[in-house]
């Protein structure tokens, strides 16, 4: 076969592969230091890049779209082709969707104003402050299932900005998420007084989703996790 034939070949091959390989509109949420918003872009920051890791392991391209964590739970649920990143695990949500992982592990954590002195040694002394918390978090499911009330914000820096202009007495997040913002923020840090529970974060997706792809993003994972690359988002 002359060379230019077989060139030919293997490059009508390599666009063949490429035009069958899986994909997913992957939907994120912005949190600052973790998935950075940028228009026009995929989501930048540590959160784009793990993606972008988790795409070339797993052969599934991940189409990354920002998205305000309550609709992106809804449209994950009702659209085909969608998965959604930092997804906890509930019993409610467990038939929903299809999961992979989990990528990323963190706790609650209750912080309060840098300069503020009190001290926690219950969680369930939050109750009576003013909170505020990140909507369809675990830390928020944590609230309601104690019938504790708190202000609920689309993004974890409302919380923090709340809690720095003295708006509020506590803000409760999930700790991996929480440093990350504290570091990008730059403000008056605040103080941790209390860490408990696990928070495991899944991707889920669309229950008509491939259980190929699903495996091979599953597989990814697992190999990420192995070659200590999940390690800034607490996966040991």
């Amino acid at each position: 076969m002359p060379r230019a034939v077989l060139l030919l070949s293997l490059l009508l091959m390599h666009a063949a592969a490429q035009a069958q390989a899986p994909v997913l509109e992957m939907l994120v949420y912005p949190n600052a230091g973790v998935f950075e918003s940028a228009p026009g872009q995929s989501a930048g920051g540590p959160g784009g890049a793990m993606l972008q890791r988790l795409q070339t392991l797993s052969g599934v391209k991940l189409n990354q779209q920002l998205m305000p964590i309550p609709r992106a739970l809804l449209t994950v649920k009702q659209k085909p082709g969608h998965c959604m990143v930092a997804v906890s695990r509930t019993p409610e949500r467990e038939a929903t969707l299809l999961w992979v992982g989990p990528w990323a592990r963190g706790a609650t954590a209750i912080f309060v104003r840098g300069d503020d002195p009190r001290r926690v040694h219950d969680p369930l002394e939050v109750r009576g402050g003013s909170i505020v918390v990140l909507r369809d978090s675990a830390p928020s499911d944590w609230l309601k299932s104690q019938s504790i009330p708190a202000t609920e914000v689309k993004d974890n820096t409302t919380g923090l900005r709340m809690l720095q202009a003295r708006r509020v007495d506590f803000w409760l997040a999930n700790d991996l998420a929480a440093h990350f913002v504290i570091r990008a923020d730059g403000g008056p840090a605040p103080r941790q007084v209390y860490n408990f529970g696990r928070i495991d974060l899944y991707m889920g997706c669309h229950t008509s989703t491939d259980p190929a792809a699903v495996a091979a993003l599953d597989a990814g994972i697992a190999q990420m996790r192995r070659n200590g690359e999940l390690t800034e988002f607490g996966m040991r």
